[in-house]
């Protein structure tokens, strides 16, 4: 990520027609996924002011809504770990600390570890209980036990999140931002950002389709557009974007229950979706489908379903022969390191980034929001966000990952 020259430092890059519509916000974030509803909310809870939310469409209308909402914490880095570690707490007390009942269901997280991955696991493992998160390694015998569908071809042993589960991401959102409407939160879905305006280094106001907000403070939480909002203040940054799909398929009669299941060996990940379904997806290490984020085909297509079908079918042998219910597809934005880009960006003031979850910003998203809002107020937050800053790539500290690079753990 760079900075280019923004010609007369008196004035901002802005794209769109100025109006005569003026408003007044102390804050104003783009963006109405899990990442800007987190950073909203939490700003409003600490009494930060009259804070706006824009989103362009609606509320968790892309990637957010259509994530698997996984909730588990094995990570193998201390940032992330601490952040899922909080955030599962958050999901657990959803109510008093999201905003409302998200649908969090702690049906357990199960690990499949073949021979070629014993060392990450075990790495995972040591890493999690060091981080005092309760996870139980499991023999071949105990992992038929606990999921007697998965089949245990290549499996050496399992671990097991027993707190671990899934939420309903869409309503987790709503949540936040209503919970926070009392506190000082406008909600603007249908309403777009055309653009940011500044004076020399400073922020002083955001336009919109519907005119302009004056406000000292922007959060750039835009998601698959983020690169286009940074690049009204002159910044650069290095995003990729992948088409990413899940299917459905009817869970079989006598199927019984099963926990969040993920076969990094295989790439493949599932999970109930109520009573009666699975919801399954290609796991990491991700294989980028490049897309262009206004062009994404939100249908399932046939080859994607057959390249998902090939290990879930493998693992789980008794859902080839049930009823495909359909799919979609929708977008991931990536980082260069696959972990998400947040903080403030030197020599600019009052803008700060929050955005490039890489295909795992919902779980992350409300604790990460949490520490924003309070570095935004001036407070040092409890988990420490400068691994996630802007700079690290320039100052040559990209995270890393127990599974290899382009992994997401």
């Amino acid at each position: 990520m760079g900075r280019r020259p923004r010609g007369d430092p008196e004035t901002s890059p802005i794209a769109g027609t100025m109006t005569a519509s003026v408003k007044t916000a102390d804050a104003v974030v783009i963006g109405g996924g899990i990442m800007g509803a987190s950073a909203a909310h939490f700003l409003a809870k600490r009494g930060f002011g009259r804070l706006v939310l824009l989103e362009k469409g609606r509320l968790a209308g892309v990637s957010t809504g259509h994530s698997a909402a996984i909730v588990r914490t094995y990570y193998s880095n201390p940032i992330t770990l601490e952040l899922a570690k909080r955030a599962l707490h958050m999901f657990e007390n959803d109510r008093d600390l999201l905003g409302g009942d998200g649908g969090f269901r702690p049906i357990g997280f199960l690990l499949l570890i073949g021979e070629r991955l014993r060392a990450a696991g075990e790495h995972i493992l040591e890493s999690e209980r060091r981080h005092g998160l309760h996870v139980e390694r499991l023999g071949v015998k105990e992992v038929a036990e606990l999921a007697p569908p998965v089949s245990l071809d290549g499996v050496s042993y399992g671990i097991l999140e027993p707190r671990s589960g899934y939420a309903d991401p869409t309503r987790t959102t709503e949540n936040l931002v209503a919970a926070a409407r009392p506190w000082g939160l406008e909600p603007r879905p249908g309403v777009a950002a055309t653009g940011v305006r500044l004076h020399g280094d400073r922020v002083v106001a955001v336009e919109t389709e519907d005119g302009t907000i004056a406000t000292n403070v922007v959060v750039n939480a835009a998601g698959p557009w983020a690169g286009q909002v940074g690049s009204w203040l002159g910044l650069r940054y290095s995003l990729r974007w992948s088409r990413e799909s899940d299917l459905f398929v009817e869970k079989p009669a006598g199927f019984g229950d099963l926990p969040v299941v993920s076969d990094p060996g295989l790439r493949v990940y599932l999970r109930p979706c109520g009573d009666d379904r699975i919801i399954a997806g290609l796991g990491a290490p991700k294989d980028i489908e490049p897309v262009d984020p206004d062009d994404c085909d939100p249908a399932l297509d046939p080859e994607m379903r057959a390249r998902i079908e090939r290990p879930l079918f493998q693992r789980i042998p008794a859902l080839a022969n049930a009823r495909h219910l359909g799919g979609y597809a929708s977008l991931y934005t990536i980082t260069d390191d696959w972990h998400p880009i947040v903080g403030p960006e030197p020599g600019l003031e009052g803008y700060y980034a929050f955005f490039g979850g890489s295909g795992h910003g919902f779980k992350l998203g409300p604790p990460i929001g949490e520490a924003l809002a309070d570095v935004i107020c001036g407070e040092p937050p409890e988990i420490d966000l400068s691994p996630f800053r802007p700079a690290r790539f320039i100052d040559g500290e990209p995270l890393t990952s127990a599974w290899g690079e382009g992994n997401r753990g």
